[in-house]
């Protein structure tokens, strides 16, 4: 099952201040945990399954709990998409507000990921922005 996450400012990707990769890079910190709509969207999702299951013929299951935010979590936001600058970093084509010329592909640009893997949704945007760029060329690369 997936849910989707909301946005919340205490959710954030920042660089590690102490550990460093094998050639001496910060490597990147999750600061992340589910919070009361995404426990409650759980509890849901898991009665849920649970009627489906039984309607099916199982006999018995086993709920988890919500868990935690990990390594495997979609780095989503960051870099939020809109038209405000004040709200976002980059508009609604991908380029930033106060940076001419940078263009962001990649989830950052999305405010959540939604209810299913967001892979394509990435990939769509990153060719919209590409397009995008390339029939703009002569206004945006300055």
């Amino acid at each position: 099952m997936q849910k989707t996450t909301l946005p919340y400012e205490d959710n954030y990707l920042d660089l590690d201040p102490a550990v460093k990769d094998s050639i001496g890079n910060p490597v990147i910190r999750i600061t992340a945990d589910y919070h009361d709509n995404e426990k409650r969207i759980n509890v849901f999702m898991q009665e849920k399954m649970k009627q489906w299951f039984l309607e099916a013929g199982a006999v018995q299951m086993v709920a988890g709990p919500t868990g935690t935010m990990g390594p495997s979590t979609h780095a989503i936001g960051g870099t939020r998409m809109g038209n405000n600058p004040e709200t976002s970093v980059v508009n609604a084509w991908g380029f930033a507000h106060d940076v001419p010329n940078l263009g962001i592909l990649g989830g950052s640009v999305m405010g959540t990921s939604g209810a299913r893997n967001p892979t394509l949704t990435i990939q769509a945007l990153a060719w919209r922005t590409a397009d995008h760029l390339i029939k703009n060329w002569k206004t945006i690369a300055v």
